[in-house]
């Protein structure tokens, strides 16, 4: 019997706040309505009066109670559902795989590139760059050509793609009265082929030569 009474005082304490005031407010409208319980308690009408009062505070005061808890439950969960999936992966902690290949795998088609570094790293480099080797204009002319070398360097020099743009202006010319056409030529850093582009005679003031390498 002791132990029997045990479980139940220890679900009385387990049973949240909010229903209690609710079930004491029943108890107290019961009696204010019936008047009386199995005729030992016969509260009179003040007692009515009163056990109505009580009831209608505990019943309002338990529903107050249960909807700010279920208010509260409501705002952890959108918290939960909406955190970023970046943010869940940086959450669980680390692995052995590192945090930069753990955010790949949590995000929309792992597309966050690994980060690459060491020697492979600057081989790639090497292969994806421009290296001049020649520029040169006037081909079409009889003359000798000019040289525009140093120029196209400095502008497309380690870039994977680059646009060049031509100004008659600035570069020697042998032969004024010739219409020219301007090449320049390239290989990719640390390759054997070389890559060539050409503008025709007659180019436009700020007509670009576009050199590329391949990043992939």
């Amino acid at each position: 019997m002791t132990k029997y009474m045990q479980d139940i005082m220890l679900r009385l304490v387990d049973v949240p706040l909010a229903r209690m005031f609710v079930l004491a407010s029943i108890i107290f409208l019961l009696l204010a309505v019936l008047g009386k319980i199995e005729g030992k308690i016969e509260p009179g009408k003040i007692g009515r009066i009163g056990a109505t009062i009580v009831g209608a505070i505990l019943l309002s005061a338990g529903l107050a109670m249960h909807f700010n808890e279920a208010g509260d439950l409501r705002d952890k969960l959108r918290e939960t559902m909406g955190t970023p999936p970046s943010m869940l992966a940086q959450a669980s902690g680390d692995t052995p795989d590192g945090p930069m290949v753990r955010l790949a795998m949590t995000t929309p088609g792992g597309a966050v590139p690994a980060d690459k570094t060491g020697a492979s790293g600057k081989l790639e480099n090497l292969k994806s760059t421009i290296k001049v080797i020649s520029g040169s204009y006037g081909n079409n002319c009889g003359a000798k050509p000019g040289n525009a070398t140093a120029q196209v360097s400095r502008a497309c020099d380690g870039q994977a793609l680059c646009e060049y743009k031509i100004d008659p202006a600035a570069l020697e010319d042998p032969a004024p009265n010739c219409a020219k056409n301007f090449t320049a030529e390239w290989k990719c850093g640390a390759g054997a082929t070389v890559y060539a582009v050409s503008v025709p005679a007659g180019a436009a003031r700020g007509e670009p030569l576009r050199l590329a390498c391949s990043t992939q």
